[in-house]
């Protein structure tokens, strides 16, 4: 069963290029296309499962720094930066995806509400806190290291 008719990528752009900028909209709207309907699916499946995860390690109620969340958060933030077209997110990005999750309700949902979507944000922060930053020279922002391969 494909997934991919369930989403529709470019139904929020008008506030992903008002939030982040024209830049940042293309980026990831041209690896969306680019993106066969398996490789499609294959994201989906894994916004999915990081979702399903998350819920089981916060109902088994495992600390946000339990190896087994740690992993989840790295394996989200490989997600985001597929997402995002390959630009991986700042530590500062990231904390602020944790936070909208929070604050508005169309993401909370996907966490389980607002309790859920608190979860997945303190683990963000819990990783960001504990990963050494570095400067990213390219553009002065501060970057968390990226802890996995892709």
């Amino acid at each position: 069963m494909s997934l991919v008719p369930l989403f529709s990528h470019d139904e929020h752009r008008g506030e992903v290029v008002e939030r982040w900028g024209k830049k940042v909209w293309s980026q990831s709207s041209s690896w969306w296309k680019h993106l066969d309907a398996i490789g499609r699916d294959e994201f989906l499946a894994e916004g999915v499962a990081l979702r399903v995860e998350y819920l089981a390690a916060k109902a088994a109620q495992l600390p946000v720094t339990a190896d087994t969340v740690v992993a989840l958060v790295l394996r989200h933030r490989v997600w985001i930066t597929q997402g995002w077209g390959g630009v991986e997110p700042t530590a500062e990005q990231f904390i602020g995806l944790g936070n909208m999750y929070v604050a508005d309700e169309r993401f909370a949902r996907h966490y389980g509400g607002v309790d859920g979507a608190s979860y997945v944000r303190d683990a963000i922060i819990a990783w960001v806190a504990t990963t050494p930053q570095t400067s990213d020279a390219s553009d002065g922002r501060s970057s968390a290291t990226k802890g996995t391969t892709s």
